[in-house]
């Protein structure tokens, strides 16, 4: 092929291109992409206004269930929504421990269990400097006291901060975002971060109705731990906030297989819970023991996992620190601490008998 051939072909291709129908440049639509846009927003809006996952209003309206994903916001949110209409006189506070605590069954009072995953008395302090500093005065206040804030570890303080900070500020913050869309979405799949329960549409626990059970076991024991007796002082100091409060204090149930390997075996026992719990009970006036092994704790069908019990034991808490049962558990002010000290000894010691593990027993 010479360079004349060459010539012709590329004259003769650049006719046939000039030839053919030229393409017409597409026009941005405007109308389109804003209905698009708009019909997205409204039907986040709209999934996310009728579950309501941060409680800012009314809750799950579909299905009634409403999941915590964050705690501290829905329950602020929920909390300062509520209080002038309900006029709390009752304050409730813990970590998970203490989630299936119905308020509703403290029938004296006007409680809001403020408890939330996690929660520690650090925590529990400066919950209580915000809520006194927006006026609040309950005359009554349960704290769920868990072993586990008296074991020595590296400790961050935690600023004083205001509970409003919390709350979700508007409604574009609400409705309007994709992070909620993703609790709505969960919610209505029913995938719970809550294994065993779920709130009902009073905002109150309410178990599963397949509500797994623990699966116990012992295991080999862990290193012992040291207990920090100065964290006694701020579960006292709790008193300074609600000064003309009546205190109550309770240590949330733990299964036996729970107390024996994570605290009897760590000697966290006669040398740290039973001594702080007793100087609380002489602190606050009043101070229940739940986590003392019985026919509630021995029970696997009445936790799912042996920290956390279901509404129906927490329903007969309340009675009994209402006074209107004694079915389990112990009034640790109403003993010495040597008596509490045996009492609580003998059930671990009885309880290692019956599933013949002797060989733990250390006094």
């Amino acid at each position: 092929m010479n360079l004349k051939t060459l010539a012709k072909d590329f004259f003769k291709t650049k006719k046939i291109e000039e030839g053919l129908p030229k393409k017409k440049t597409k026009k941005f639509n405007f109308v389109l992409y804003t209905s698009i846009t708009s019909l997205l927003i409204a039907t986040v809006g709209g999934i996310n206004w009728l579950v309501d996952p941060l409680w800012y209003s009314h809750g799950n309206i579909l299905t009634g269930q409403n999941f915590a994903f964050n705690e501290r916001i829905s329950k602020t949110n929920l909390f300062f929504r509520t209080k002038e209409q309900n006029n709390y006189n009752c304050l409730i506070l813990g970590s998970s421990r203490v989630i299936t605590l119905r308020a509703s069954q403290f029938t004296e009072d006007r409680c809001y269990n403020y408890s939330i995953k996690g929660g520690e008395i650090e925590e529990f302090i400066q919950y209580a400097r915000s809520l006194q500093e927006h006026g609040f005065k309950p005359r009554k206040v349960y704290i769920g006291v868990d072993g586990l804030n008296f074991v020595v570890k590296e400790r961050q303080p935690i600023e004083p901060f205001d509970l409003k900070s919390l709350q979700t500020q508007s409604p574009l913050h609400a409705y309007l975002s994709v992070d909620v869309l993703t609790f709505s979405i969960m919610t209505l799949l029913g995938i719970s971060p809550d294994p065993g329960n779920y709130y009902d549409h009073n905002f109150e626990a309410a178990d599963f109705a397949n509500y797994p059970a623990e699966q116990p076991g012992f295991y080999k024991p862990q290193e012992p731990q040291q207990c920090d007796f100065k964290i006694v002082d701020l579960f006292a100091d709790l008193k300074t906030f609600f000064p003309n409060a009546e205190f109550i204090g309770f240590v949330p149930p733990r299964s036996a297989w729970s107390i024996v390997n994570d605290t009897y075996g760590r000697k966290l026992t006669k040398e740290c819970e039973l001594p702080v719990f007793y100087q609380l009970a002489q602190e606050y006036g009043v101070m229940y023991d739940f986590s003392i092994p019985s026919a509630v704790t021995k029970n696997v069908k009445n936790s799912f996992d042996g920290s956390h019990y279901s509404v129906k034991i927490n329903d007969e808490m309340a009675k009994i620190m209402e006074g209107k049962s004694n079915s389990f558990g112990i009034r640790v002010d109403q003993y010495t601490y040597a008596e509490y000290r045996q009492i609580y000894l003998d059930a671990i010691k009885q309880f290692l008998q019956e599933n013949n593990q002797m060989q733990r027993w250390h006094g």
